[in-house]
């Protein structure tokens, strides 16, 4: 569809006004080394990629800019991974080393340290804990027939809820059901938890505690799924107000209320590979001028977790899609430890 000068031309277009913001005019190429062509040249070929639909003209200025398409095509065929960004590499494998212990800790922290080196918000969905394998199922006895319940998973999440134990069933009682639970559970994903024990209630030897037995899973599995909508981590909001592109107050409005209810599961969505959605690309995205990077990262061989970042369209890719990448490779290295 382009002639490699046009790619050339474009690509030289984007990098330019991703770094200064400033609408590019042909004299603005003709110092480029590598396009060396004429100014008469560079204006046919710009004149081109605006009818084309790649580069807009603004009113202030005889240059352009970048187009949502124009951007479109460089991130699936001009971009290439800026090399100087290694220069941080070793900063993101301390802040791994030295929180190795603590998986939250140091997701936490990589993802602050995302959003400084890049100014933008960034952002962890956590895996579906709905999809984790129950590890083991204890109690720990309280006063005045109260109990906690502690449900290991295979992420190395636990999850406590507090229950109370009737009058009429005894500690022992109360031990045995909360063994059985862990006999049927054990090693099966959270999300099945509710069924496996409906069937086995059908078995006479289990009848008696049916009932209880069910509340107690009700709440296990109620505070999960609240654990695994809530999986949510968000820093750097404020970095999307100092961007010049953000002037549509009502739209940024609607932006910062999505990103403060944490309705970020819909906005971003899931990936199991890089993903760039450009402007209202991204569902229910509030503006146009916004772009979401997403990359995903391994948990276990069923599941994965996400860090995304949002930021203006006019977005330095070669240097945000190499640090995404990097990060999230070390969080998947993280969890199998």
């Amino acid at each position: 569809m382009l002639t490699n000068r046009q790619k050339l031309i474009l690509k030289a277009i984007i990098e330019a006004y991703v770094n200064d913001g400033i609408p590019v005019g042909s004299k603005a190429l003709t110092d480029k080394p590598y396009l060396g062509f004429s100014s008469a040249t560079l204006r046919y070929d710009m004149a081109k990629l605006e009818e084309l639909g790649f580069l807009e003209k603004t009113h202030t200025s005889s240059g352009r800019i970048p187009s949502n398409l124009g951007y479109r095509y460089y991130v699936e065929n001009l971009v290439t991974r800026d090399d100087n960004v290694k220069e941080v590499f070793p900063i993101i494998d301390r802040i791994f080393m030295e929180f190795e212990n603590n998986k939250e800790i140091a997701v936490k922290e990589a993802i602050n340290l995302l959003s400084e080196l890049t100014n933008y918000t960034s952002m962890v969905l956590g895996p579906n804990e709905m999809l984790a394998r129950i590890k083991k199922i204890d109690f720990i006895p309280l006063y005045n027939q109260d109990a906690v319940v502690l449900i290991v998973t295979d992420k190395g999440h636990v999850q406590s809820e507090t229950v109370k134990i009737p009058e009429h069933i005894s500690y022992m009682d109360f031990k045995k059901i909360i063994s059985s639970l862990n006999d049927l559970l054990e090693n099966q994903f959270v999300k099945d938890a509710k069924r496996i024990l409906k069937n086995a209630f059908m078995e006479e030897n289990l009848m008696e505690y049916m009932d209880y037995q069910e509340r107690i899973i009700d709440t296990v599995v109620n505070a999960f799924r609240q654990l695994s909508e809530e999986n949510v981590y968000l820093t750097g909001m404020g970095n999307m107000l100092v961007q010049p592109e953000f002037n549509d107050i009502n739209q940024i409005r609607d932006l910062m209320y999505m990103l403060d209810r944490k309705e970020l599961l819909r906005l971003v969505g899931r990936t199991n590979k890089l993903s760039i959605k450009i402007g209202k690309e991204a569902d229910y995205m509030p503006t146009d001028t916004c772009t979401i990077i997403s990359v995903p990262y391994a948990v276990t061989d069923e599941d994965q977790g996400t860090i995304a970042i949002i930021g203006p369209t006019r977005m330095d890719y070669s240097k945000v899609i190499p640090l995404m990448e990097y990060i999230a490779k070390n969080i998947a290295k993280l969890y199998k430890k």
